[in-house]
């Protein structure tokens, strides 16, 4: 009886170890279908982290050639204008100043004889007596030079000159617009010189006729031709004739 019972317990002992076994094997299994299936899956997070890695290589070399395209470009720059002469200067701005458009870059009143050369004058407003003289100083660019051969040196070698030549017209109005006064094809820059100067001044002058601008506020309009180029320029300056104190 003992035996059969003892042999009981033994049968019932393997079927549970069995059965445990049995447990764990399965477990194992699912454990390993999980690893193999992530090992089979493609994982789309690396390859989008590889193509932001490769484009951001070609965006850094592409920086990289165009910093070092700029630095040979400015080298070359920089080593050129240190090669150049004060002609070589010269002949660049003249080249600009041949495509620049005649106008003028600063215009102001002046008191009368005060304009002794380019920049040097004594500036005044725009209220003037009765009967006082209207000068207006003007700085012109981009004029052209007319080459002419000095045919007064007495000597043969042709000397090559440039003419420089510009007139004016004036128009004096009223406030409200009313013309009151034209006049027309004045000389006011006729040079002749053995450069192509650029410095040039205008003193653009208005001397009282026999019946003076009365006391009012005016409008004169300059109109300036450059009579070698044919291009013209206008300034428009408000003024007021004002009695004396």
């Amino acid at each position: 009886m003992y035996g059969k019972f003892l042999v009981s317990i033994i049968i019932v002992v393997i079927a549970f170890t069995g059965a445990i076994a049995g447990t764990t094997t399965t477990v194992v299994g699912q454990n390993q279908n999980i690893n193999l299936t992530a090992l089979l899956t493609p994982d789309t997070n690396s390859d989008t982290t590889d193509t932001t890695t490769a484009t951001t290589l070609e965006n850094m070399t592409a920086t990289e050639k165009n910093t070092n395209t700029t630095s040979a470009t400015t080298t070359a720059s920089m080593a050129a204008t240190s090669n150049m002469t004060i002609e070589d200067a010269r002949e660049l701005y003249l080249s600009v100043w041949n495509q620049t458009q005649f106008n003028a870059t600063f215009s102001t009143f002046v008191e009368p004889f005060s304009a002794a050369g380019y920049g040097v004058y004594e500036e005044r407003g725009n209220v003037f007596a009765p009967g006082e003289t209207i000068v207006l100083y003007v700085e012109p660019v981009g004029f052209a030079h007319e080459q002419v051969i000095d045919e007064e040196s007495g000597s043969n070698n042709n000397t090559m000159l440039y003419l420089m030549n510009m007139t004016a017209d004036y128009e004096i109005a009223a406030a409200n617009g009313t013309e009151l006064q034209l006049i027309e094809d004045v000389q006011v820059g006729n040079i002749t010189s053995h450069r192509p100067n650029t410095e040039m001044f205008l003193t653009l002058t208005l001397t009282p006729g026999v019946q003076p601008l009365p006391v009012g506020s005016y409008v004169i309009t300059y109109s300036v031709t450059d009579e070698i180029s044919d291009e013209s320029f206008v300034l428009e300056k408000e003024i007021a004739v004002a009695g004396r104190e």
